[in-house]
């Protein structure tokens, strides 16, 4: 069996994807990963081949992006929905993505929950297609209706009828995100097929940093993503978390993301070590809790650990991921801080044990759910009709 899956070229809409496509290739189908030059150093590391195809550019997105500053959550997702993934990055991407479906020939194809010209390539060639959830199911519900007109319109591009939401909302759904935190009520839609992914994140590089031996003091993980230490309106955070922490009575290790400027976060407390990147499975071993954006795949590594979490979401799916956080009693949700609040939210998560305990319930309903190989038989059988 051939399996084309695609992705936009963020690193959190790519990686979710990796652990099913090694899983196909460990039971000898071919997988192919679309999507825009950026992921080709990632594709590479995991061994895995890529199909590229075209992507606007910053220079042609930058006035949306623009657009975001002073809007509310809600008006961020319409714009990134209808106006970048489903706008500009899918015409884009539409036109190669035809090509490599009609030369390889995929029995299957899967796309990232944002990637969408995939479905529309997929629809004409008569292909069927998947998604993996790569936010919370319950997140997702919204993005069809918000990409149904934008994509009528590339639809008819192809050659397709329109379809409204349709099409997307009837496609099967993997997740990785359990059901307790995850509290989706799909509608007409198909319930996902929730299995157990283990991240390939940590084959990328060896890790640079440790637990200190013989250091007693409870670590706190400080991360905001791969974003964030990129936008100069976003990434006072992370000053506003190093002055949190500075005067607590804890180890402290914070990443940054590449490409943040050095000497951003200015002065670095005694107690705080930085990374630009670490493999984030290695800390969460060693992790009392971690203060972070919200983002996927940081509350699923940490939630798969035992380790309760503090959000301050900075956008996309980050306070819905919040919210649910908070709903479940595994961390504190602060839609808005500064350093006292955040410094009063690490200790009370550091002190009180229920949330550690709601934490590790979350993580014992991942260890049970079904494996990733599950989703293979799954996959066999849609490409089989």
């Amino acid at each position: 069996m051939r399996v084309l899956f695609s992705s936009t070229r963020g690193v959190g809409h790519l990686q979710p994807l990796l652990p099913y496509a090694h899983a196909l290739e460990a039971h000898g189908h071919e997988v192919q990963i679309a999507g825009p030059a950026e992921i080709a150093d990632t594709l590479r590391a995991a061994g895995l081949a890529h199909a590229p195809f075209a992507h606007p550019g910053d220079a042609t997105l930058a006035p949306i992006w623009a657009r975001f500053r002073g809007a509310s959550p809600d008006e961020t997702l319409a714009l990134a929905v209808r106006e970048i993934f489903a706008g500009l990055n899918s015409k884009a991407a539409l036109p190669k993505l035809m090509e490599t479906i009609d030369a390889w020939r995929p029995d299957l194809i899967v796309r990232d929950s944002v990637e969408f010209a995939s479905a529309i390539a997929a629809e004409r060639a008569g292909v069927p297609h998947a998604r993996v959830a790569v936010h919370m199911v319950s997140f997702e519900e919204i993005i069809p209706a918000l990409a149904a007109d934008p994509l009528d319109e590339l639809r008819r591009d192809a050659g397709l009828p329109p379809s409204g939401a349709g099409f997307l909302s009837a496609e099967p759904v993997f997740s990785a995100f359990p059901a307790s935190l995850d509290d989706a009520s799909p509608g007409g839609g198909r319930p996902p097929l929730r299995v157990r992914v283990i991240e390939d994140a940590a084959r990328a590089a060896p890790a640079t940093w440790g637990a200190l031996p013989g250091d007693e003091r409870p670590l706190v993980y400080i991360t905001f993503g791969t974003v964030v230490g990129t936008s100069p309106a976003l990434r006072g955070v992370y000053r506003t978390a190093l002055e949190a922490i500075a005067s607590l009575p804890v180890s402290a290790l914070l990443t940054t993301g590449r490409g943040m400027e050095e000497g951003t976060l200015g002065a670095i407390p005694a107690n705080v070590h930085v990374e630009e990147w670490v493999p984030q499975r290695d800390v969460f071993a060693h992790a009392a809790t971690v203060v972070c954006h919200g983002g996927s795949g940081t509350v699923r590594g940490a939630l798969a650990a035992g380790v309760p979490m503090v959000v301050v979401p900075q956008g996309a799916d980050q306070p819905h991921n919040a919210r649910r956080i908070s709903a479940v009693g595994a961390g504190l949700a602060l839609p808005g801080t500064d350093a006292a609040t955040l410094n009063a939210a690490i200790v009370r998560v550091l002190a009180d044990a229920d949330f550690g305990r709601a934490a590790r319930r979350i993580a014992d309903e991942i260890a049970v759910m079904p494996p990733v190989e599950t989703a293979v038989a799954a996959m066999v059988a849609m490409a089989s009709g």
